[in-house]
Parts: C-alpha cells; sequence; structure tokens
C-alpha cells in the first residue's frame, strides 16, 4: 500500500496546481498544513461541544468488551446547533479548499460532520463512498476530511485511487451491521483490501491541521483506533459546486436530510443548504 502524496498550499494559501490535477486523478488530494493551529484548537473546542451536547441523530457506539475502552462517535449538521461549529464551518479555510479543488465558481454547505475514535475503538469504517448515502448527484460534490489530531498510518484513511470515475454503483452499508441500508438494490461494495482489481491503494497518514478532500464517488474506508493514548478526532465538511443537484433517492439516505422543498433533479440552494460562495 502506497502513502498519499501531501501538497504544501500555494502562497496564497490555496492548493496549487498540482494538487487540483491529483484531486482530478486520484479523486482524492492530500493538503498539507491547510489549517492553522487556531483552526485546530478551534475544531477541537467545535467537537467537545458536540460530544457534551450530542443530537437524537447523533450515534455513539462504546466498546467494552475484550478489554476494549474506546469509543466512536459522530454527529451532523452540526452548524445549526453550535456556535463553535458555525465558526469553523463557515469561517475556516474548508470552503475555498473545496472550491478550489472543484475548479467550482460557487459553493454550497452540505453538512458538517464530527467524527471521533477514542483510543481502543476498533470499530472500522468498512470501504464505501459516499455517494450512495446521499440525496445527490453531479461531479463537484466533495467532503474535506480535516485532521485534529495527528492520524497515524495504522488508523489513517484508505483510498482507492482513481475509484470516482467507476460506472458501477453500489448499495450503501451501514458502518456497525455492515449490512446494506434499506431499500438499497445495487451489489455490494468491493473489498478492496482483499482484492484491489488492479486499484491502487493508498493510506492517508496526517499531522494535525492537514486535510483529505475527497471526491463523493472516491471508496474509502479508516480502520479502527487502537492506540493506548491518541484519540482520533476529525471534522468533515460536504460542499456542493455548480453542477451539484437534488436526487430524491426513493430509498434510505444517511443523513435523510432532503433540504427544503426541492424539486428532483434540480437546484439545491435553501436554508438547510446555504451558499457560502
Amino acid at each position: 500500500m502506497q502513502t498519499l502524496k501531501k501538497f504544501p498550499l500555494s502562497s496564497d494559501g490555496l492548493p496549487t496546481r498540482g494538487a487540483v490535477a491529483a484531486y482530478e486523478r486520484d479523486g482524492v488530494v492530500c493538503l498539507e498544513g491547510a489549517f492553522s493551529h487556531e483552526w485546530v484548537q478551534q475544531g477541537r473546542r467545535a467537537v467537545a461541544a458536540a460530544i457534551r451536547t450530542a443530537s437524537d441523530s447523533s450515534t455513539r457506539e462504546d466498546h467494552k468488551n475484550d478489554g476494549e475502552s474506546g469509543t466512536f462517535f459522530f454527529d451532523t449538521f452540526l452548524w445549526r446547533r453550535l456556535p463553535s461549529f458555525e465558526k469553523f464551518t463557515f469561517r475556516s479555510p474548508a470552503a475555498r479548499l473545496a472550491q478550489r479543488v472543484m475548479r467550482s465558481r460557487g459553493l454550497l454547505l452540505y453538512f458538517d460532520m464530527a467524527i471521533v475514535k477514542e483510543p481502543g475503538t476498533s470499530t472500522q469504517t468498512p470501504w464505501h463512498y459516499d455517494e450512495a448515502y446521499w440525496p445527490v448527484s453531479g461531479t463537484q460534490i466533495c467532503n474535506v476530511w480535516t485532521a485534529l489530531d495527528d492520524v497515524p498510518e495504522e488508523t489513517a484513511l484508505r483510498f482507492v485511487l482513481g475509484s470516482h470515475k467507476l460506472d458501477q454503483n453500489y448499495k450503501a452499508i451501514d458502518f456497525f451491521t455492515e449490512k446494506g441500508m434499506r431499500g438499497h438494490e445495487d451489489p455490494d461494495p468491493p473489498q478492496w483490501g482483499h482484492d484491489s482489481q488492479g486499484y491502487e491503494i493508498a493510506c492517508a497518514p496526517m499531522k494535525a491541521g492537514d486535510c483529505a478532500i475527497l471526491n463523493f464517488r472516491t471508496h474509502h474506508s479508516a480502520p479502527g483506533n487502537l492506540q493506548r493514548r491518541n484519540r482520533r478526532r476529525v471534522i468533515c465538511t460536504h460542499w456542493f459546486g455548480d453542477d451539484a443537484r437534488f436526487d430524491d433517492k426513493p430509498f434510505e439516505c444517511n443523513p435523510d436530510e432532503r433540504g427544503d422543498d426541492l424539486v428532483h433533479a434540480g437546484a439545491l440552494e435553501c436554508e438547510t443548504f446555504p451558499r457560502l460562495i
């Protein structure tokens, strides 16, 4: 397995042409030091607030079997109820990074998300791609995955390079049961760790403040966090570019948020999915 190359930002604080080309070729790019120490600290405060005030839609799985002590937590649409998340999501570099990488003129926020894997958490994130879960379509849709802690190779994301160009659709997999979600009839996603089918798989170790930007059709997974002391806190922000459209899929989505009075194949801008650029 190769290590995903990190690209430094240009002098204006945005992705270089090489970084944009890597995103278009591989469906993912890793940006070095994209978020300052101040933004990392802001992100950590926001995640702490999310855990303290977890919503009904949050997911928390505690591990107490076989000597495990960790917790896997995630929650979404946090900007709507937490000022600390609103600040990070709307004012951090995330939006401009997404806009540049996708070569989009405008940008809408889809949703933000906190993910925490505490030390001693064996829960793996199964192989999947984000489009299978979301009621949207297009090519300019991405996830800015921002590391708030150092992420060593053993707990780093894995990506199937170039998989965003696959024509085959696959079902959405529940992260905990690893079964298909309700109403999904496409085939199970490939188990890329066992059969790469000729594709290259890359892992993305990061330092706090690095980020990975991935296309919503890029297949990826993540191990658990079996480190003894180190947390793995992440903020993901998800973005719509110019060609993103509402796709009113007739099956279960996650998050199953379908905006405000949207029309199938129509534009996505609404109160729930606000315009930033």
